[in-house]
């Protein structure tokens, strides 16, 4: 079949059409919500060979389709139509409502929805400051120079600018208008109250105190000022006439949410986010080593589980308040290269085609730091596969954290390599310790899976599954 034939088989085994709520997708799922679980036909979804497993996760399943998925998805996009724009909210059938989510699953579901869609930019931009920083390092740019000026712009405006791009995809998460939660991030970063932080101005809004911050960079405050203002724009909504809802709506909507985000949401949110990093701070000073085995060691569980994104927007706070992430190196680098190097060695133990086709393809995947191949594809599946290169990331995040490596800005695998230079020191020990637990994670898990994690009974078992 081709990529439009299994694409409209897919939709036929969800249950049709009329089964669909929306569809959207990561980096290797179609990701279903669906008005009845009961109409999928597991056996039959899993019995097509573009398909590589099925996952239920919160109400949603995911099918997973590998590094191909955004070619199945804009089969999708010509099939449904508006089903494939993520409104989920404004689709929904009030008589099948979406099985209810636990909190680990709610925080996971809101983080994907709002760091999905432009987490690609992100990684660019930050491979951009590595590749930066080492061209400053090697002396080829000047940091006084119109080109740094250039390829620093582009590397850090997006950060420096979080809260707009933020601003939109949470509105559309919580099903609020996205250019009024965008009007309310442009107040936050309005140049005058960044001016009146700087000078350290003491000012009140109707005789109540103003707590100003700097939310250029910030993540939280934004976020729950759109949920907050997708609250008050329904609301307002309610009672205001059709006539007058174009103008009066937004702008009731700022008039509430603009003040009390700079009065309450976002000191407190400021405050809670620095208590967390804080916390950070404090586990890896009393035990770099336990902390640094424990993330590589559990975080490729945490990636196939589907909850790793709800720890995005601490990763993001690391970069906005410390200028780097603790334990991004291990996250990014070490961990997706246990999984990596354990598909690489069935890759090249495997006798049979089709066994050695996806293995491959999904080890190129985890090169460039995307590991769902080979997680759903083949190593949690065959589970000694999965463990070894656990095992391994966790040998690598010792080593990595024993000797301080950080991440400076959020980019992973291969390309993302300049990204362990510190912008200050350059390539320090932290960046040699980075490279060289990659590396022999890699290697261990490599030699382990070879020798121990895959056999002829694993061939026969799988040859006709992948």
């Amino acid at each position: 079949m081709d990529k439009r034939e299994t694409t409209e088989k897919i939709i036929q085994l969800v249950g049709s059409q009329e089964n669909i709520n929306s569809v959207t997708h990561c980096f290797t799922r179609l990701r279903f919500k669906l008005k009845d679980r009961s109409k999928v036909n597991d056996e039959k979804l899993n019995e097509i060979s573009a398909v590589m497993g099925l996952y239920d996760r919160g109400g949603e399943l995911q099918v997973i389709m590998g590094n191909k998925v955004t070619e199945y998805y804009s089969e999708a996009e010509k099939l449904l139509g508006a089903k494939t724009q993520g409104a989920v909210d404004e689709v929904l059938d009030e008589e099948n409502p979406p099985e209810k989510m636990g909190i680990i699953d709610t925080i996971s579901d809101i983080a994907s929805a709002i760091f999905i869609p432009f987490i690609g930019v992100l990684g660019a931009c930050g491979t951009l400051q590595g590749i930066l920083a080492l061209l400053v390092f090697l002396n080829v740019v000047d940091t006084t120079s119109g080109t740094y000026l250039v390829i620093d712009a582009m590397g850090k405006g997006i950060f420096f600018f979080m809260p707009f791009f933020l601003a939109y995809t949470a509105a559309t998460k919580f099903g609020g208008k996205p250019f009024i939660s965008m009007a309310i991030a442009a107040a936050l970063l309005y140049p005058n109250v960044l001016t009146a932080v700087t000078e350290g101005l003491e000012l009140t809004f109707a005789q109540l105190p103003l707590l100003i911050r700097d939310y250029s960079s910030t993540v939280f405050p934004i976020i729950v000022a759109a949920w907050f203002a997708a609250i008050v724009e329904k609301q307002l909504r309610k009672v205001i006439p059709d006539l007058l809802k174009m103008i009066f709506v937004p702008m009731l909507t700022l008039i509430v949410v603009v003040p009390i985000t700079f009065m309450v949401l976002g000191p407190v949110l400021t405050y809670a986010m620095d208590g967390v990093t804080n916390l950070i701070n404090f586990l890896y000073e009393v035990s770099p080593i336990l902390t640094g085995t424990l993330v590589g060691g559990t975080w490729q569980l945490l990636v196939f589980l589907g909850i790793s994104k709800a720890f995005m927007p601490i990763f993001a706070t690391e970069f906005a308040t410390l200028g780097f992430s603790y334990f991004g190196a291990v996250v990014f680098f070490v961990a997706a290269m246990g999984q990596t190097g354990a598909v690489f060695a069935i890759a090249a133990k495997t006798k049979i085609k089709n066994i050695k086709a996806v293995t491959l393809g999904a080890g190129v995947s985890g090169l460039f730091g995307i590991t769902e191949p080979a997680l759903f594809g083949i190593n949690v599946p065959a589970k000694r596969p999965f463990l070894i290169g656990s095992i391994s990331a966790a040998i690598g995040g010792l080593i990595t954290s024993l000797f301080g490596g950080k991440l400076y800005s959020l980019a992973t695998g291969v390309l993302g390599v300049p990204s362990l230079i510190n912008p200050e020191t350059g390539l320090d020990q932290g960046f040699y310790a980075t490279v060289i637990a990659s590396v022999i994670t890699f290697i261990l898990a490599f030699a382990l899976t070879y020798q121990f994690g895959w056999s002829a009974a694993n061939d026969e078992k799988y040859k006709t599954k992948l």
